[in-house]
């Protein structure tokens, strides 16, 4: 319960008062409590900054340096980065399940004692005391909600384990005639990604959806990130009545969790108003029809929530297993902040609509790239070195044929350009299928090879593999790939964001040299990506993506993945390989 702070009350001043400990304790009390109902009308509750909270080991965490407001409008400071010993924390050991809440809650520290008259001789007190901050851990709760919530809207918890939890969030007045959203809110507990199916079928009287006049619902598999997950369903109401009654029957939800059914734990069955006019001014008639105090008696403890902490038990033994972060509605805003980031936004204008010309005003060559292209081509070498073998396998790296994403057909052959006698020309050999069936004038091949390629229609790229039948005479192998497109297997659409590869794919650098490595998404929508380097002698790749090579020649690998989503994962190559006069010219040469 938030404690009341008002009505307030102040000293009164005048000529010969004569001041008194409780007076200046009065004064005190006035200057905290209008400043707590401030922040408590200004702030909301919640971090505003920072406060991040990360596992170092089995039994510590790290939270960075921020600031939050308490329900109590108090501030909490915390100055520097500090590492919590999980047992050592109040509330560890009432612990019962494996997910807890990680809190950071007001604390004072007395300091400069000094010693008063007492009624048995000195007493020691503390002339200050130092606003500080202390952590504890209670078992996973349904975190504190924002002031004015149980006004606007009802929220329903249908469904919590120590995985998640589904709530169900809907206005507390609906338009007689107008669209409307029934949210469904999962947080999931878990540091990875978990999969679900999920089936939500409402009894929804009067509400249809706003295309097609389906009744609302879903039946769908989600694979869940870590934090928050929001579901949207939006239906349409046009209805004389005064009032509609919502419920969820029994068989209405079915959630199946690894391979297990579960339903619904709340039998949910609520009245809610209608208007025909603007249902939100409606709802800010209500809002402002309330007690202040009674909108900050939410009953939630004298903290504010940092992140989701889950645990692992082995009989006596109990080890920090992992941290998950909480949803967004439980941070606050600073208008100071705010502000500064809306006059940023302006640094960043929306794209201006492109004017396309009419079909029959493109030229040939204009008109041919409005289309999707149907064929290419291109050449990739094979270094094969001086000791290759009959059997030994040469492979090429990812590479893409720019015809977008789809199924496509690639074909390839070896190429060989050697000199034309007694000309500055240079003559080409193509061949397809078994080399050994032609005899070359050039005298480059004696036996055949194994061709394979393999093909990744969602990213547009594909790979080569030739392995020799005999013993290989080149230092290096030139290939020559075709790709096309027949009509009936147009390109499909990727989901906007896709993160397609990093550019450059495959480049030669000098040991040391630096490489700015971007990730390239589908429709241009980009994210934040993480990157990495597969083992320690592969080089420094920083977060942003500018990678350092190491001294040793070779080939290394770099990849990049959608931030928490490894199942995303690109890869490029670098190529480190010190430079040699003449090397360039030299058969085989990077």
């Amino acid at each position: 319960m938030t404690p009341q702070t008002f009505p307030f009350s102040k000293n009164r001043y005048f000529p010969r008062k004569r001041m008194r400990s409780a007076d200046f304790i009065r004064e005190q009390t006035y200057v905290e409590h209008k400043l707590a109902f401030l922040s408590q009308w200004d702030f909301g509750a919640g971090v505003a900054l920072g406060l991040d909270v990360q596992r170092i080991d089995g039994d510590s965490l790290l939270v960075s340096p921020g600031f939050a407001v308490d329900e109590c409008g108090r501030w909490l400071i915390v100055d520097e980065p500090a590492i919590c010993r999980v047992r050592t924390l109040q509330g560890f050991d009432a612990l019962h399940g494996e997910t807890a809440l990680l809190w950071l809650a007001y604390h004072e520290e007395y300091a400069d004692p000094m010693y008063v008259p007492g009624d048995q001789g000195e007493v020691r007190e503390y002339a200050a005391a130092r606003e500080r901050f202390s952590f504890y851990l209670t078992d996973m709760r349904s975190l504190p909600r924002a002031a004015g919530d149980l006004v606007l809207f009802s929220d329903a918890t249908l469904f919590e384990d120590d995985d998640l939890r589904i709530r169900q969030v809907i206005p507390r007045v609906l338009p007689a005639h107008g669209l409307v959203q029934i949210r469904l809110i999962i947080e999931s507990f878990r540091a990875e990604p978990l999969d679900i199916v999920l089936q939500y079928d409402p009894e929804l009287p009067g509400i249809q959806a706003a295309e097609g006049g389906q009744p609302l619902g879903f039946d769908q598999a989600i694979r869940l990130q870590p934090g928050e997950t929001t579901l949207a369903l939006t239906g349409k109401l046009d209805t004389t009545a005064q009032a509609v009654l919502l419920s969820l029957p029994e068989k209405g939800f079915l959630l199946e969790k690894r391979g297990l059914p579960l339903r619904a734990q709340l039998h949910f069955r609520e009245e809610f108003p209608v208007v025909s006019g603007d249902p939100l001014a409606a709802l800010e008639r209500r809002l402002l029809s309330q007690d202040p105090q009674e909108l900050w008696n939410t009953g939630a403890q004298e903290g504010v929530p940092l992140a989701g902490v889950r645990l692992l038990r082995c009989g006596d033994q109990v080890m920090l297993d992992s941290v998950f972060p909480l949803a967004q509605s439980q941070r606050t805003v600073l208008p100071c902040l705010k502000e500064r980031l809306s006059d940023c936004g302006a640094f960043f204008p929306p794209p201006l609509p492109a004017e396309r010309p009419a079909a029959g005003d493109l030229t040939p060559a204009a008109a041919l790239s409005e289309s999707q292209r149907q064929m290419a081509t291109g050449t990739v070498i094979l270094n094969a070195g001086l000791h290759l073998q009959e059997g030994n396998i040469l492979c090429s790296d990812e590479i893409a044929h720019e015809l977008g994403p789809g199924a496509v057909f690639i074909e390839f052959g070896i190429e060989n350009v050697y000199p034309a006698a007694g000309t500055d020309r240079n003559y080409t050999d193509l061949l397809l299928g078994d080399a050994s069936l032609f005899t070359q004038a050039s005298g480059t091949y004696e036996s055949g090879f194994d061709r394979g390629v393999r093909i990744h229609p969602e990213k547009g790229t594909f790979e080569l593999a030739v392995r020799l039948k005999g013993q290989l005479r080149q230092a290096a192998l030139r290939l020559r790939w075709f790709a096309w497109r027949a009509e009936e297997h147009a390109s499909h659409q990727l989901p906007a964001g896709t993160l397609l590869r990093l550019e450059p794919d495959v480049t030669r650098v000098a040991p040391g040299a630096e490489v700015n490595f971007i990730p390239v998404f589908e429709q241009g929508l980009g994210a934040p990506c993480d990157f990495l380097i597969p083992d320690k002698q592969s080089g420094v790749i920083t977060e942003n993506g500018i990678y350092t090579a190491p001294e040793k020649d070779g080939l290394y690998q770099v990849c990049a993945q959608i931030k928490d989503r490894p199942e995303t994962r690109v890869n490029a190559f670098v190529i480190v390989r010190r430079w040699m006069e003449g090397a360039e010219h030299a058969a085989g040469s990077l």
